[in-house]
């Protein structure tokens, strides 16, 4: 009989993990895209104090040639795994007969059309601070993706509460990317593992985002996008109402975003490995006080924008205790916005 402690089994496992996500990752590393940093969105008028723009970021650079990079413990990297397996792995297994499905997304998506392909997708989101326990996330989520199943590729970037990973509920800055090998996504949080390559000298991935929107007073946005650069094929990330690339994500880790994606997603997200599903948003499912996202825009290659004149058609995902909608072209503060969010509940009750 062989006798191995749980916690080396855990060890044995995380390093076979990180070899093959290794394997997938960067060779040659860029210090910044070869398109111009700005996505072409309508100008806003002047902000209104009750719609403020979120600054984000550390208050002083890194050392040149640095890039602020968190330093990982063990426990954190196995936390990271374990809630990405939780809440992401087993949402794009093959396998039948999953007990309770691990995402709730709601919000707006492009209809698939096979002629079709995305470089891009950008938006304001209300910063909020939904309760959520152990066990549980819930996010904003832009999503990136393409591909059936088996072979599924996706770049995910937003706001999250995770209390497992984290280990408090605060909101944070997160991004996720995934790719499927023979059913099984594989991927990681932020930078617990390789795969994004962090540019940015100022904004750290998982930095905590203050302050907080007020439901029916002041909101407060951060405005996040992903795009392709296709002189290389990979994606970067952009914050801030200039566009800052943060850092990409190489071509080479994903099947199906080399040349473009085949789908674009906006909303919320959450996740639960009970059958308890938390807050999305602020809690409210109304288009007045809902959490919210304004300003959509995507890139495609016809043109880049989302002003309600291009042939892009978008439908909305919700549940019957997450909803979205009022998704329109409001005039240039707003652009094209929509609601998103609810109060959560039992899974079965919800879906």
């Amino acid at each position: 009989m062989r006798i191995v402690s749980s916690g080396l089994e855990e060890n044995i496992e995380l390093d076979r993990e990180l070899s093959l996500l290794n394997k997938l990752g960067v060779k040659t590393i860029k210090t910044r895209p070869s398109f111009a940093q700005k996505i072409d969105l309508p100008k806003a008028e002047a902000t209104r104090a009750s719609n403020s723009s979120m600054h984000t970021g550390l208050d002083d650079e890194c050392p040149s040639g640095t890039v602020p990079i968190r330093r990982t413990t063990k426990e954190e990297l196995l936390r990271a795994k374990t809630s990405f397996k939780q809440h992401f792995q087993d949402s794009y297994s093959v396998n039948e007969g999953q007990p309770l499905p691990k995402l709730i997304f709601a919000g707006l998506a492009t209809v698939l059309k096979p002629a079709t392909i995305y470089h891009g997708a950008a938006g304001f989101v209300s910063v909020c601070n939904p309760a959520s326990g152990p066990g549980q996330l819930s996010a904003s989520v832009i999503s990136i993706e393409g591909g059936p199943v088996e072979s599924f590729s996706t770049i995910r970037v937003g706001w999250m509460v995770n209390v497992n990973l984290f280990q408090d509920s605060k909101t944070r800055l997160y991004t996720i990317w995934g790719q499927a090998i023979d059913g099984v996504l594989h991927g990681c949080y932020n930078t617990f593992c390789s795969g994004f390559v962090q540019t940015d000298p100022k904004i750290p991935l998982g930095i905590v985002l203050e302050p907080i929107s007020v439901v029916r007073g002041t909101q407060y946005y951060i405005k996040l996008g992903v795009k392709q650069d296709k002189a290389t094929g990979n994606w970067w990330l952009l914050y801030g109402e200039n566009d800052a690339p943060v850092g990409y994500w190489s071509s080479s880790l994903f099947a199906h975003l080399k040349d473009g994606s085949e789908a674009l997603y906006w909303g919320g997200m959450v996740a639960s490995s009970s059958d308890q599903v938390p807050v999305m948003g602020n809690g409210d499912n109304g288009e007045l006080h809902s959490a919210h996202y304004r300003q959509v825009a995507l890139e495609y290659e016809s043109g880049t924008g989302l002003n309600g004149t291009m042939d892009v058609p978008l439908e909305i995902m919700q549940t019957k205790c997450y909803k979205a909608g009022d998704n329109y072209f409001k005039g240039d503060f707003w652009g094209y916005s929509f609601y998103f969010g609810g109060n959560g509940g039992k899974v079965d009750q919800c879906l």
